[in-house]
């Protein structure tokens, strides 16, 4: 069923709503529920709007509706392993996986995401610095021989880490791959993994190497650290080509709930409810007229089975403030809140344009992953 969100709700306290018991990922990440390739341009400067959703302390992940960027830097298989650890609400027979590349757009961006994450060497320096290039999903699977017999490229010879062949898209330097054999420690290697540098060149390299790594993201959410009002949560999303959050169904509820804990820890006891930690800014408003709630996108803003209002709310509580309380907040145990747009600072959470609409209603395993630790709300 569904009513219209408005100030006179019944405030019904929903007990026992069915959830999932989820593995989570230790990022800023909310999950689909089925997969879906999300692929949208993005220019450096939403890219680097992206970047300021981080906030100061948090540079080591960068996101965008794409892709999920790591500085750490480490060697292929551990990237290969850290993508795969996590599932981005796919359901259980699908895993995450280490970027494909399959056209100029992606590329770029994947690019980009480096150029943000670390300065290009400047004239005279070694460009095959381990910060210079970022781990991708390709790699040669078949014909690995060494240098003598693999000089050209052959796509069927190569795979994504998705198991499909690349097409016809590439970016090799000059007389790339080469496919170099070395022996270390008595154990041979061959130049069989695919890097991008600061140009979007690819390059064959020894899977001991080390740099940061992208995996695909076909997630939903990306949470802003900064505390900031509920207008400028809305200009940064925005600025980054996303819109203020919306939580349409029961399944996004959950995610967002996991996102807190996962992301933000558990509920302090010693806080008090209101406590700005706690709560997390959404899209939701009814600044156009008194009691219409909707979304920043415009969509009627809807209840729905398991949505619920922290007591009495929501009671414009213009008694309180100057202006009334016309905008939503969402709490780390998942309640709702009516509050105050000009006044408080809070995080908040975007979302990509193209999951804005999706039916997240099927409920097939909103799930992200993380070395199979369960958390049940």
């Amino acid at each position: 069923y569904q009513r219209r969100v408005g100030k006179q709700w019944y405030q019904r306290r929903v007990r026992g709503f069915p959830t999932m018991a989820s593995p989570v990922l230790v990022l800023l990440v909310a999950a689909l529920p089925f997969l879906v390739v999300v692929h949208a341009t993005v220019n450096i400067t939403q890219i680097r709007a992206l970047k300021t959703l981080s906030g100061e302390n948090n540079a080591n992940v960068f996101m965008t509706c794409n892709l999920i960027f790591f500085k750490n830097l480490v060697d292929y298989d551990m990237a290969e392993n850290k993508c795969r650890d996590f599932k981005y609400g796919m359901g259980y027979t699908y895993t995450g996986t280490l970027a494909t590349v399959n056209d100029e757009e992606k590329n770029t961006e994947i690019k980009t995401l480096l150029n943000l994450a670390y300065e290009k060497n400047s004239v005279g320096k070694n460009k095959w610095n381990a910060d210079q290039w970022v781990w991708t999903g390709l790699r040669k699977t078949k014909n690995n021989y060494g240098f003598s017999y693999t000089k050209v490229y052959n796509t069927s010879d190569w795979q994504w880490a998705t198991g499909e062949n690349p097409i016809d898209f590439h970016k090799w330097m000059n007389n790339m791959p080469d496919q170099r054999k070395q022996t270390k420690h008595g154990v041979v290697y061959y130049q069989n993994q695919m890097r991008i540098n600061h140009d979007g060149v690819w390059d064959d390299t020894f899977t001991y190497k080390e740099h940061p790594y992208a995996c695909d993201y076909k997630g939903k959410y990306i949470l802003g650290l900064n505390y900031v009002t509920w207008h400028h949560a809305k200009r940064e999303c925005n600025n980054a080509g996303l819109i203020l959050g919306k939580v349409l169904d029961g399944n996004d509820l959950n995610e967002l709930k996991r996102l807190f804990h996962v992301f933000l820890g558990a509920v302090n006891e010693t806080h008090a409810k209101f406590y700005k930690e706690n709560w997390l800014w959404l899209g939701g408003n009814d600044m156009d007229s008194e009691g219409d709630w909707h979304w920043t996108d415009g969509e009627a803003m809807n209840e729905f089975y398991g949505m619920e209002w922290t007591r009495y709310m929501p009671d414009n509580a213009e008694y309180i403030g100057t202006v009334g309380q016309n905008v939503l907040s969402i709490a780390r145990w998942g309640q709702f809140d009516d509050s105050f747009d000009h006044t408080r600072k809070r995080r908040f959470v975007c979302m990509c344009p193209q999951s804005a609409s999706e039916d997240t209603s099927t409920g097939m395993g909103i799930s992200a992953v993380y070395n199979s630790t369960l958390y049940n709300y």
